[in-house]
């Protein structure tokens, strides 16, 4: 379906780190790498940015697509998992994301699949997460 959206690249939406970016990492290495940059949000891999870095990112776009947009306007933005991940982490409590899956921090890797949407509602300068990693567009 054509909707004539307006289309904008933005490197703001690029993954924390990906595989082959660091020549020779083999895939078990890269997996550790990323894992242990989910488990400390604050370490900076040897490429890439660490997961707290990666979810400002994500959360200063979003902020500056509020900023700019009118009132009561859709956003559809299209990003990675893991970068969604990092950003909710960083803008919600764990007990906020609790309610979309128990203990969501420590199974944030597995949570998002490919497809899936998560929508935001940003009202009044608070944010709201109104649906998480939904596939049922797809079924």
């Amino acid at each position: 379906m054509y909707t004539r959206c307006p289309v904008a690249e933005d490197s703001r939406l690029r993954e924390r780190a990906n595989w082959g970016d660091c020549p020779d990492q083999t895939l078990e290495q890269f997996i550790a790498m990323w894992d242990q940059c989910t488990s400390d949000p604050d370490y900076i891999p040897p490429v890439g940015d660490s997961a707290k870095k990666a979810g400002q990112r994500l959360a200063s776009l979003l902020a500056e697509l509020h900023n700019e947009e009118p009132a009561n306007r859709n956003i559809i933005v299209v990003t990675h998992g893991g970068l969604i991940t990092d950003f909710l982490v960083q803008t919600f409590t764990e007990r906020e994301l609790d309610v979309w899956h128990l203990d969501f921090k420590s199974v944030q890797n597995r949570l998002i699949p490919e497809c899936s949407i998560t929508k935001l509602i940003y009202d009044k300068g608070n944010r709201r997460i109104e649906a998480f990693a939904s596939i049922e567009h797809l079924i």
